[in-house]
């Protein structure tokens, strides 16, 4: 399996993913949120976000991260593809984002994306690879 696959779902998009690790996964996640949104393959690491998020599980730690990266591509039209998840456990993160402000004139524009939805919205690990479907409202 590719780390990441996008897939049409009712209107919206989804995207599977897949990492050997927990914060791999979450990584992989905040890169392909802003795969959705642009082409990220040029995007340099000139600003830095710090975020720190606690949940009840790690659905809600994944939703509210993912969340959290979409606010702050909304508030302030920064692609932050270069994700570090620096700790982790089960319910609580802390990470840094990193890109640059989003330019129409230098970054593919792809999907404008409203939401992180809890629709269909898992993270598991089986057989030592941990997997996660999030589906975006666009």
């Amino acid at each position: 399996m590719a780390p990441f696959t996008f897939f049409d779902h009712t209107g919206d998009i989804g995207v599977d993913l897949s990492a050997p690790t927990a914060s791999g996964l979450f990584s992989l996640a905040g890169l392909a949120l802003f795969e959705a949104i642009a082409d990220t393959s040029g995007v340099r690491p000139m600003v830095v976000r710090k975020l720190q998020i606690a949940a009840d599980s790690q659905e809600e730690l994944l939703n509210r991260f993912l969340s959290a990266l979409l606010v702050i591509f909304d508030d302030e039209r920064l692609l932050l593809p270069h994700v570090a998840i620096h700790e982790m456990d089960g319910r609580s993160l802390r990470a840094t984002a990193a890109g640059e402000r989003f330019d129409p004139e230098l970054h593919e524009g792809r999907t404008e994306l409203k939401a992180v939805t809890w629709h269909a919205l898992h993270v598991s690990r089986q057989n030592g690879l941990w997997t996660a479907r999030v589906v975006f409202d666009v």
